[in-house]
């Protein structure tokens, strides 16, 4: 009976894992086919001036798309202009999201649970009612048509920090205290002890980022004014409304180019997201 009850487990357990691979590869299927057909007319030659029949192949293939592309939108002064953006404003939001979750986790301060509390009420607040007052500060210094208002924002990353302070959380105070007694002062320490064992929350917090700001939209429309200043999303969004759209290759092909980037970053790096999110409530 035992032996029998033990083959049925076994059975159930082969079941259920044949039963969440079948639903997960509907699901994958789902999500990945929109961008696959995507790709696929980006290649195809016929697509130029009008729409074909969903095909898993192109039914001619060619790269013209990709060149009247290039023709008819500056996709590399966007490039530049969103990976600058990017690059700088996840190195700001990084480094100090990482030195105030630090802080919350191992400072001793007075007001510290009230300013954490604080600082995850300001983070429920949409940022869309506050893009009025902002715009009309930003408008009053002078600043608009400048990448100042895309860039300030990043001091103050509330969900790195928290992401942040539950990772820091987690490792063993008696590191911090050795480094103490061997003479190493916070700042040491931060940089030498935590942020080294932290790559993995670093590497998340970092891809959110980039994420983020890659497509960034509707505030990067608000602020600048200049089209050779924009941003890719914002960019393929004034391709997209000029005559130029008519075109459907060219534009598949600016979609494919513009995630290109994005869909490279995950295969490399998705092992730190995973880390960090198994890490993030070991200790609160």
């Amino acid at each position: 009976m035992k032996k029998k009850g033990n083959i049925s487990k076994v059975l159930y357990t082969q079941r259920h894992h044949i039963i969440t691979t079948m639903i997960l590869a509907v699901i994958l299927v789902i999500l990945l086919l929109p961008f696959y057909w995507c790709l696929i007319l980006s290649f195809d030659k016929t697509a130029i001036t009008d729409l074909p029949d969903f095909s898993l192949v192109p039914h001619e293939f060619s790269i013209q798309n990709y060149r009247y592309a290039n023709e008819m939108i500056d996709l590399g002064r966007y490039y530049m202009n969103t990976v600058m953006i990017a690059f700088v404003n996840t190195t700001i939001a990084v480094f100090f999201a990482m030195m105030c979750g630090y802080a919350f986790a191992k400072g001793n301060f007075r007001g510290k649970k009230f300013c954490f509390f604080f600082m995850l009420a300001v983070m429920m607040i949409p940022f869309e009612s506050r893009m009025v007052p902002l715009y009309l500060i930003y408008r009053s210094m002078g600043m608009l048509n400048t990448y100042v208002p895309l860039m300030m924002g990043s001091f103050a990353y509330v969900y790195g920090t928290f992401f942040a302070r539950q990772n820091i959380g987690a490792i063993p105070d008696s590191l911090r205290e050795s480094a103490k007694i061997d003479g190493a002062g916070e700042w040491r320490i931060f940089l030498r002890i935590i942020l080294p064992l932290c790559k993995p929350v670093i590497s998340a917090l970092g891809i959110l980022q980039i994420v983020a700001n890659w497509n960034a939209y509707l505030w990067p429309m608000i602020v600048i004014r200049s089209k050779e200043k924009q941003l890719i999303s914002v960019g393929m969004a004034f391709f997209n409304a000029s005559e130029s759209s008519m075109y459907y290759g060219p534009r598949f092909a600016v979609v494919v180019l513009s995630a290109f980037p994005l869909v490279i970053m995950y295969l490399f790096l998705q092992k730190y997201i995973v880390q960090s999110v198994a890490l993030s409530g070991v200790k609160q």
